[in-house]
């Protein structure tokens, strides 16, 4: 909160310096703009960018309900006046603010484009100008489908996009990535999506309980092992208590014993083992 606020106050501070700064003359332009040209000095670059700094605020400014930092609006359309200026020739009759307003609205709307959303959206010059004018656009299709005269294919060609990106801007409108975490500020419900998801992880209550019978049946295990003799504990451990159970004849060649002894001797344990927990009442503990 209080980093929001010293950037509100870095923010207008420097609104404030930006709008003093005086507007350069044609003459005072043209000097500029040809020495920064020919020597590229530096001082005749710092003037046009700080002369024109408030051309950058004021067309910042008309982009902040896209929701992005104004600081970073701002230091796009700053890379945007540079781009101007490297590109800009003193020997065409035209302002250098007039040429420099293009780049700098490019570079921001570029700048929009690249952080609006994770989908990624169209670069074309056709998607960008679906996207900004998305609100007009989409006030007009709506008027098509509440009667209006005019047909799609003539509001088509009035904005001079297909038909297809009519009806594609109809189905699939432009929509800013939501966070799960974020709540609705124009709701008085101030809970988020992530509120309602549905959490598969067992209570704590039940992890306690689990755990409990986890102990509690390998120490009942533990304690049945120990009336079995040596083979019947090596088969049982082999063939039921691991990940890889082996094959009643892989134990047979390690013993020495014949498959069908080997299931005999198998049976013979769990029999065992199924007495000793009835007989202890132990089956609810164990399964």
């Amino acid at each position: 909160m209080y980093d929001d606020l010293l950037v509100q106050q870095a923010n207008r501070k420097f609104i404030s310096n930006a709008m003093k700064q005086p507007l350069l003359s044609l003459k005072e332009e043209q000097e500029a703009t040809v020495k920064w040209k020919k020597t590229k000095d530096l001082k005749s670059l710092h003037l046009l960018i700080s002369s024109y700094e408030k051309l950058i605020i004021s067309t910042a400014i008309k982009f902040r309900k896209y929701g992005l930092p104004f600081g970073d609006l701002v230091q796009e359309g700053n890379i945007g006046i540079l781009k101007a200026a490297y590109k800009f020739d003193p020997k065409i009759k035209v302002r250098f603010s007039t040429y420099a307003i293009w780049w700098i609205k490019s570079s921001i709307q570029e700048f929009i484009l690249r952080n609006w959303s994770i989908v990624r959206i169209g670069s074309t010059s056709t998607q960008k100008f679906l996207f900004f004018q998305f609100s007009k656009i989409q006030n007009k299709i709506n008027n098509l489908s509440d009667g209006s005269d005019t047909t799609k294919e003539e509001l088509a060609k009035k904005l001079k996009i297909n038909t297809f990106d009519i009806d594609k801007l109809s189905e699939s409108p432009f929509k800013k990535d939501y966070q799960i975490d974020q709540t609705n500020l124009d709701s008085e419900d101030n809970r988020s999506p992530i509120n309602f998801l549905k959490d598969s992880k067992p209570l704590p209550e039940e992890v306690t309980i689990n755990d409990d019978f986890d102990k509690n049946r390998k120490l009942i295990l533990k304690e049945t092992l120990k009336i079995l003799n040596n083979k019947e504990k090596h088969i049982i451990l082999k063939r039921h208590l691991t990940y890889n159970p082996i094959t009643l004849e892989a134990i047979g060649k390690e013993l020495n014993l014949s498959k069908e002894r080997v299931r005999q001797i198998e049976f013979r344990a769990m029999t065992k083992i199924k007495k000793r927990i009835l007989s202890k009442n132990l089956k609810r503990n164990l399964f």
